[in-house]
C-alpha cells in the first residue's frame, strides 16, 4: 500500500515498480524513480533483482525497461481463469459501435483503476487519454470516480489517504471536490466527468458489483467533452444495460465452463474465480 507516512516495505517497493512497468512506456529510469518517488540506487538494485528473476526486461540499446517472460506468465493464468475479460469484451465492442467513441473497461487494482480493455468508435474526434493498461488513481477520471464511489465509506477514506500523493498531480481536484463528486455520482447511478485528465475531454462509467455490492470494475466511454455531457443520458442508459450483460454473461459462465470440461475436477470456485459474485450495477 502507498503511504505517504510510512517508508514502504521491500515488497511494497516491488509493486510499485511492477505497477509502474504496466502503463504505457517508454520506462526509462528516471521515470521509474519519479513515479515510484523511490531512491535511485533503490530502483536500481530491485530492477537487477527482477530482471535476474524474469520478471522485467531491460532493453540495453535505450536503456527502457519493460515486463519480462514471468509477468507475461502470469497474465496468461489469470486470463485463462477468470472469465471477466472475455464476458465483459463484446459489451465494450457494441458501446464503442453504438456511441461512436472509445469505450473502456477498468478494474480496481490497488488505489487505481487500470484500464484492461478498450475500443474505438467511428467518430473522428477522440479522447485518447486512456489506453490498456493506463493506471489513474481513485477518484480521478470516470472510471477511477465509480470504483471510489461504490466503497463503503471507511474504505473511501483509506483509499483518499493511500493517494493523496497522487492526487496533487491534478491541480483541479481536491479531496473535497472527489467526496462530493463520489457522492453524487452514487446518487445517480454513474460518474461523469469532464477537463480533468486531459482538456475538453472526459468520460462516463458505471460499476460493476460483486453480490455484496462492492465495485469490481467500470465500465464507460470518453469522448469529446460537449458530445459527451450533450449525450450523457443516452449513454448512461447504454452503459447500464451492458453491464446488466456482462452480469448475465458472469453468471452463465460456470455451466458454460463445466459442458466444455467434464472431466475436470473442481470449481471456478476452486480456482480462485466467483463469477457468481459479479452483479450488475446499481441503476440510478
Amino acid at each position: 500500500m502507498h503511504s505517504s507516512t510510512a517508508e514502504p516495505r521491500s515488497v511494497q517497493k516491488v509493486c510499485r515498480i511492477l505497477s509502474e512497468l504496466t502503463n504505457p512506456g517508454p520506462h526509462r529510469l528516471s521515470n521509474i524513480v519519479a513515479n515510484t518517488r523511490l531512491n535511485k540506487a533503490t530502483v536500481l538494485r530491485l530492477l537487477e533483482s527482477l530482471i535476474e528473476d524474469g520478471f522485467v526486461l531491460r532493453d540495453a540499446q535505450d536503456k527502457t525497461y519493460s515486463l519480462g517472460n514471468e509477468a507475461l506468465a502470469m497474465a496468461a493464468v489469470i486470463a485463462d481463469r477468470s472469465p471477466f475479460p472475455q464476458c465483459a469484451h463484446p459489451s465494450v465492442l457494441r458501446l464503442a459501435e453504438v456511441s461512436g467513441d472509445s469505450a473502456c473497461l477498468c478494474i480496481l487494482c490497488g488505489g487505481d483503476a487500470v484500464c484492461i480493455d478498450r475500443e474505438e468508435g467511428a467518430y473522428p474526434l477522440r479522447a485518447n487519454y486512456v489506453h490498456v493498461g493506463r493506471r489513474l488513481p481513485l477518484g480521478v477520471g470516470s472510471a477511477g470516480l465509480v470504483l471510489l464511489a461504490w466503497l463503503p465509506q471507511d474504505a473511501i477514506d483509506r483509499m483518499m489517504e493511500r493517494n493523496s500523493e497522487a492526487l496533487v498531480r491534478f491541480s483541479r481536484l481536491s479531496a473535497e471536490r472527489i467526496r462530493k463528486d463520489a457522492r453524487a455520482a452514487r446518487a445517480r447511478g454513474y460518474a461523469l466527468t469532464t477537463n480533468i485528465v486531459c482538456e475538453g475531454t472526459g468520460g462516463i462509467a458505471v460499476p460493476i458489483l460483486d453480490t455484496d455490492g462492492r465495485p469490481v470494475a467500470a465500465l464507460g466511454v470518453t469522448a469529446v467533452a460537449k458530445r459527451l455531457v450533450a449525450r450523457q443520458d443516452m449513454l448512461a442508459r447504454l452503459l447500464h444495460e451492458e453491464a446488466v450483460h456482462i452480469g448475465t454473461s458472469l453468471r452463465q459462465r460456470p455451466a458454460m465452463a463445466a459442458a466444455r470440461r467434464p472431466n475436470t475436477v473442481g470449481t471456478a470456485d476452486d480456482r480462485g474465480v466467483s463469477p457468481r459474485k459479479m452483479a450488475a450495477p446499481v441503476q440510478p
